[in-house]
C-alpha cells in the first residue's frame, strides 16, 4: 500500500497545473472598434421563452426615416434582430431600456494579441428576444390599414381622443382598458380604391376565444328560463297556473297532502260543537271559525283549519340561538307533547317544513307561513281578513301582506259586504283591516332585476 501511495504522489507531481497564469505586459494598446459596417457580437436573453436553436435571426439597424439629419449630428442606431422562419411565431430581439441599473450596463468583448500587446474591444449589444403570434400581427396590420382608410373620424373616436387629451386620470384609464380588452371577431368591410378589406382569417386568437365562449355559453339558460327557475325556488306552495277559478289554484291535496290530511283528527271539535262547549285554542283566527265549520259538518275545511293551528303551534315552538342563524326544533318528546301528542303527524310536518338537520332557515319559515296564508284562503273562500291572522303569527300587516302577494293574493280594503261578514263595526275600524283576495288571473310580484351600480 505504501508503494502505491508513493507512486500516485509521484504521478501527481508530474501533471501540469490546471490554471495557467497570464502575465500582461506593462503597456497594452487598447483599440475600440465600432460595428458600423459589420455587426459585432450580441448578447441575447430569452426570458420565459424556449428559443429554438435552428432559428436564424437577421440583423437590422434603424436609421433616419423620412428626413435628413443636420450636419454634425449623429443619431444612435437601434439594433433589431428578426426572424419569420417559424411557421406560426415571429421572433424579434430588441435593445430594451427600462431604466434599471442592469439595462444601463455596457458589455464589451475583447481579443488580446500577446505578440503585439494590442487589445481590441468591441461593444456587445444586449438584446431581449420576444415572440409574437403571426395572426395577431396580421390583425394589427389590418386594423391599422382600416383606420388609415377612414376619411374622417367618428364621433366615438373624437370623444375618445378628447378624453385622452383633456380627461382626468380615471377617464384615460377607462379608455385604455376598453381598447386593451376589445376583441373584434370580424373587421368591417370598408370601401377603398383597391376594393374591400377582407375579414381576418378564421384561425386567429380572437376567433378562437369567441368560439370557446360560444361553446361554453350555448347551454346557458335564457332569461325566461332563469325567471322560471327563480319563481320555482321561492318559498311558497306550488300554484296551478292553468286554474280557471280560485279553488283550482291551491287544492287541499296539493297544499297539505293526503298523508297529513289522513293523520289530522277533528272529532273532538265536532263533539264539542254538538255539545255546545267552547273550544279553547291559542288562535283567534281559528277560534272564530271552529263552531261554524263544525256545525255545518264541513270536515275537510275543519281539517284545513286544524292544519293552520298546527303550523302556528309549530312556529311558536321554534327557537333561535342568540337571535341569529336557523331556527331549531325542541327535542322530540317535548315537541310531540307541545304539538298534541300525535307523533306520526308531527314527524310528517317536520319532513314537510324542516331541512335534513331538523332546522328551519328563513326560507323554510316563510315557506311554512305561506302555507298558513294559502290554507286561510281555502277556509274563508279565498277572501281573508288578515287582522286576527297577523296577531296569531306575531307579524306586522305589511309583512303578512307581502307573503299573501307572493302566493298570488291581492291586497284591498274591506267592502261593505266584507265589513258585515267579519263584523267590522265602522269605517274607522276598517282602516286597520286588510283583505287578501285570490282572483283569476293570478298576479305574482315581479322579480326585481338589480342593474349595475354606477361609478361616481
Amino acid at each position: 500500500m505504501s508503494e502505491k501511495k508513493r507512486k500516485r504522489e509521484s504521478e501527481k507531481g508530474d501533471r501540469p497545473p490546471k490554471k495557467v497564469a497570464f502575465h500582461a505586459p506593462e503597456t497594452v494598446k487598447v483599440q475600440l472598434l465600432e460595428d458600423n459596417d459589420v455587426l459585432g457580437p450580441v448578447i441575447a436573453s430569452t426570458p420565459g421563452l424556449s428559443f429554438p436553436s435552428k432559428i436564424a435571426l437577421k440583423p437590422y439597424k434603424s436609421g433616419v426615416v423620412g428626413g435628413v439629419l443636420p450636419p454634425g449630428k449623429k443619431l444612435p442606431a437601434k439594433l433589431i434582430l428578426h426572424s419569420s422562419d417559424h411557421p406560426m411565431l415571429d421572433y424579434t430581439a430588441r435593445e430594451e431600456k427600462d431604466g434599471s441599473a442592469d439595462s444601463l450596463l455596457r458589455h464589451y468583448v475583447g481579443i488580446y494579441d500577446p505578440d503585439s500587446g494590442e487589445l481590441k474591444l468591441m461593444e456587445a449589444h444586449k438584446v431581449t428576444v420576444r415572440s409574437t403570434l403571426r395572426s395577431e400581427e396580421e390583425e394589427l396590420r389590418r386594423d391599422r390599414e382600416a383606420a388609415a382608410q377612414l376619411k374622417r373620424p367618428t364621433i366615438a373616436s373624437k370623444l375618445e381622443t378628447l378624453g385622452m387629451e383633456f380627461g382626468n386620470k380615471k377617464t384615460r384609464k377607462a379608455i385604455d382598458d376598453r381598447t386593451t380588452n376589445a376583441i373584434t371577431r370580424d373587421l368591417p368591410r370598408l370601401a377603398s380604391p383597391g376594393g374591400t378589406i377582407p375579414p381576418p382569417p378564421s384561425d386567429t386568437v380572437a376567433a378562437a376565444v369567441l368560439s370557446a365562449m360560444e361553446a361554453s355559453t350555448s347551454n346557458m339558460p335564457t332569461k325566461d328560463e332563469q325567471t322560471a327557475a327563480m319563481e320555482e325556488g321561492k318559498p311558497r306552495p306550488k300554484a296551478n297556473l292553468d286554474a280557471k277559478i280560485p279553488a283550482e289554484v291551491y287544492t287541499i291535496s296539493s297544499l297539505i297532502g293526503n298523508e297529513i290530511m289522513g293523520l289530522i283528527n277533528v272529532k273532538d271539535w265536532v263533539d264539542a260543537a254538538e255539545a255546545k262547549v267552547p273550544v279553547k285554542v291559542n288562535s283567534r283566527f281559528v277560534a272564530k271559525r271552529i263552531q261554524t265549520l263544525a256545525a255545518g259538518k264541513d270536515i275537510k275545511k275543519l281539517k284545513v283549519l286544524r292544519f293552520i293551528l298546527l303550523l302556528m303551534m309549530f312556529k311558536d315552538q321554534l327557537r333561535q340561538r342568540g337571535g341569529r342563524g336557523p331556527y331549531t326544533i325542541p327535542f322530540r318528546d317535548k315537541f310531540n307533547e307541545a304539538m298534541g301528542g300525535n307523533a306520526p303527524l308531527v314527524q310528517a310536518l317536520k319532513r314537510k317544513f324542516a331541512n335534513e338537520n331538523a332546522e328551519l332557515t328563513r326560507w323554510h319559515l316563510n315557506y311554512l307561513i305561506s302555507h298558513v296564508c294559502a290554507a286561510a284562503l281555502i277556509v274563508d273562500d279565498f277572501v281573508v281578513d288578515t287582522y286576527d291572522l297577523k296577531d296569531d303569527l306575531k307579524m306586522t300587516t305589511p309583512e303578512l301582506m307581502t307573503l299573501f302577494k307572493e302566493i298570488g293574493a291581492r291586497d284591498s280594503t274591506p267592502t261593505d259586504t266584507e265589513r258585515e261578514r267579519y263584523r267590522i263595526k265602522s269605517k274607522a275600524e276598517a282602516v286597520a283591516h286588510r283583505m287578501a283576495k285570490l282572483r283569476i288571473p293570478l298576479v305574482f310580484p315581479k322579480q326585481r332585476v338589480m342593474g349595475p351600480k354606477r361609478r361616481g
